[in-house]
């Protein structure tokens, strides 16, 4: 029955349900829609997933179409261009090689010889502008921005995440150069260039601030990787960034409330549909213990979801003066060298703890309902209950969302300012807030000369983090 309860690629409007297919920015032009949707017909939800493959492969099917008109328009001509262009250049490289074993086969002037022939069809078919970046690529005067993305990233430590963002930011740019006949040669692109970019794609798109700055700054990086490797004289990328706008107090994240705590964890009734009665919706057994955590812990929820029986670790600490046994958290995998870190498991959390790690071995995950992301994939492990949080919060109406407004002030992270505020209103000192969070500390004495606090330390720290009394783990 678990199947049935599956909504992925599919939206209600009214009582039927429809099969809902996301169209790829690039081609949204060619389709005209940002989604293609395709009704199943029917109000229940069990049919709908019964019949929703075949409806997604048609509509996918749609979507390979224009991308094949897409490649066959933009992209794809130019690529073929440029693979042409890198090949006379390797032919250029033998011809000089041969020249100089037996400068008699004259190898570098026929080569050069029947580039130009090729340079003048191209100018014929295409006009001067594409021919002479063609000739510049082959001769090694120009290169292809796209023939150094390989390079780049292999020099930047990364997780697949954020290498998939840096080909993306790459790769509609490209995209963009080739759409209007613009020089795809790093050297020939021109602070000029980069600011109508910047206006066309983002601006007058309507693309929001801050994810315009992401895609600028990832095309930055690789800039300025290729200045210093001499490609390119400059970074034309700097300043290009677009001013983020002010946030009002209204629009900033904030800390869940008591009140939304208490709704989070114990559910609410709802009514899912105007034929049937309300009913309790209440949280996964899966989300509650991920929530339970991050609330108890302060963890981001990627930590939470990379735990392993064998970080949940015990050792004898002096509580007071009795040797006790301390349970921790060992935090091994983070987002930053300061989250690396040890903090110690609530109280509250022994129930949660001792079931998630009883009968599995050292090695396994204490969730078995995630799969596990194949190596070098862009996907987190947490996705899932990222996912199910969103859903779910919506459902039983925990939001905080003014109108036109891109995401809630309330999410999943929430639950680390819900930690950070517990404990700072229950009087506990920053520093040690910070380091339990995984947050660098101030100042050099702390941040660079001292090894950390002591795991007995940060024990009444977590402790002093309570949750609601309506609240039963």
């Amino acid at each position: 029955m678990a199947g049935s309860k599956d909504k992925s690629f599919l939206i209600l409007r009214g009582t039927t349900w429809l099969v809902n297919v996301k169209v790829p920015a690039d081609l949204r032009k060619i389709v005209g829609k940002a989604h293609l949707r395709q009704t199943t017909g029917t109000d229940s939800l069990t049919r709908a997933n019964a019949i929703k493959h075949g409806i997604i492969q048609a509509l996918k099917a749609r979507l390979a179409e224009a991308r094949r008109q897409h490649e066959a328009t933009t992209g794809d001509t130019q690529m073929s261009r440029i693979r042409e262009a890198m090949a006379w250049r390797d032919d250029l490289q033998r011809a000089g090689d041969a020249d100089r074993v037996d400068p008699d086969l004259d190898a570098m002037d026929i080569t050069t010889s029947l580039l130009a022939e090729r340079a003048d069809e191209i100018m014929e078919r295409e006009g001067l502008a594409q021919a002479k970046e063609f000739h510049a690529i082959a001769l090694g005067k120009a290169t292809p921005i796209s023939t150094l993305v390989d390079s780049w990233i292999a020099e930047r430590p990364m997780k697949p995440r954020q290498v998939t963002d840096y080909r993306r930011a790459i790769t509609k740019f490209t995209a963009w150069l080739a759409a209007g006949n613009h020089p795809v040669a790093i050297e020939k692109v021109t602070r000029r260039l980069a600011g109508q970019y910047v206006s066309e794609a983002f601006v007058a798109a309507g693309v929001n601030v801050r994810t315009a700055n992401k895609d600028i700054s990832c095309i930055a990086s690789m800039w300025k990787w290729a200045k210093r490797k001499g490609i390119a004289s400059e970074n034309i990328w700097a300043e290009q960034s677009l001013p983020i706008p002010k946030t009002t107090k209204s629009e900033e994240p904030r800390e869940f409330t008591d009140e939304e705590v208490v709704a989070l964890f114990k559910g609410k009734v709802v009514a899912t549909s105007e034929r049937r009665k309300p009913k309790l919706v209440e949280p996964s057994v899966l989300l509650r213990d991920f929530m339970a955590i991050a609330a108890l812990s302060g963890m981001r929820i990627e930590e939470i979801a990379r735990l392993t029986v064998k970080d949940v670790k015990t050792l004898l600490a002096l509580e007071g003066t009795e040797e006790k046994l301390l349970t921790y958290f060992d935090i091994t995998r983070a987002k930053t060298d300061a989250g690396v870190r040890q903090v110690p498991v609530h109280s509250a959390l022994a129930e949660v703890v001792t079931r998630r790690t009883t009968d599995r071995g050292p090695g396994d995950s204490l969730w078995p309902e995630l799969p596990e992301p194949k190596p070098g994939s862009s996907i987190e492990k947490s996705q899932k209950v990222v996912k199910e949080f969103v859903t779910y919060r919506r459902r039983i109406g925990v939001d905080d969302r003014e109108e036109g407004q891109r995401q809630s002030r309330v999410t999943f992270h929430s639950w680390r300012r819900t930690f950070v505020t517990k404990a700072e209103q229950a009087g506990q000192p920053p520093h040690l807030i910070s380091f339990a969070v995984g947050h660098e500390r101030p100042g050099v004495t702390l941040s660079v000369y001292s090894g950390g606090p002591l795991l007995r330390q940060l024990k009444p720290l977590v402790e002093s983090v309570a949750m609601p009394k309506d609240v039963k783990l």
